[in-house]
């Protein structure tokens, strides 16, 4: 897991931040990384290990196991430069996938839970299983995600920076709320005064116009 430092206005400018939007993409890109996972070496150990038993296990994949012994390590080698897992001020984005690249933004403040789970052959291999769980997902133990991370460096750590980081947004949206609802009072009450003391000139200018009027 690595901290990262805020970019400069400098760097801002050369992704078009600032003062000039260019999109979605370009909000994302700018964004501050707070935090970002690294996978260790020993994953591409277990991936192997894992598809070899996965290939061997059918007929088809008995006959195909001498090309995957070939062609296996380098393409895990490069699968595991593609893994990504950054965290910013509003969400966690991660991102996998050598042929078809796939990436998922979850925002913190939908996160329900983060589960570690280490199973006998993660086990084997000193690693964890770090699951990200969302609104609507949460129970769904036996289903296979996107949000699955297997062979993150100190899982346990970056779990709880972003339990913290969804607390903190929490009480950031709550406080705001409570601001704006500040806010809405105040408009309310300067507004009965005025109604009140619009009322009180009417009735002195009514009164000061029967006083004036002839007997």
């Amino acid at each position: 897991m690595v901290l990262i430092a805020g970019a400069t206005r400098h760097d801002q400018a050369k992704l078009g931040c600032g003062d000039v939007m260019l999109g979605p993409t370009t909000d994302r890109l700018c964004q501050k990384v707070l935090l970002r996972g690294t996978f260790s070496q020993k994953l591409r150990i277990y991936l192997f290990f894992h598809w070899t038993a996965v290939i061997a296990a059918t007929v088809v994949g008995i006959a195909l196991l001498p090309l995957w012994l070939l062609i296996g390590p380098p393409w895990i080698k490069r699968y595991h430069a593609t893994l990504r897992c950054e965290v910013n001020d509003r969400n966690v984005v991660i991102g996998k996938g050598l042929l078809f690249r796939r990436e998922l933004t979850i925002p913190i403040d939908k996160i329900q839970d983060i589960s570690i789970r280490e199973g006998p052959l993660l086990s084997a291999f000193g690693l964890l299983r770090l699951r990200i769980e969302t609104a609507g997902q949460s129970g769904s133990s036996g289903s296979k995600s996107d949000a699955d991370l297997v062979g993150l460096l100190d899982a346990r750590a970056l779990r709880d920076q972003i339990l913290e980081q969804r607390d903190a947004l929490a009480s950031r949206i709550h406080l705001s709320v409570d601001d704006d609802r500040q806010v809405l009072i105040n408009i309310r009450d300067t507004l009965l005064r005025i109604e009140a003391r619009l009322s009180e000139n009417e009735k002195n200018t009514g009164s000061a116009d029967s006083n004036q009027a002839p007997s």
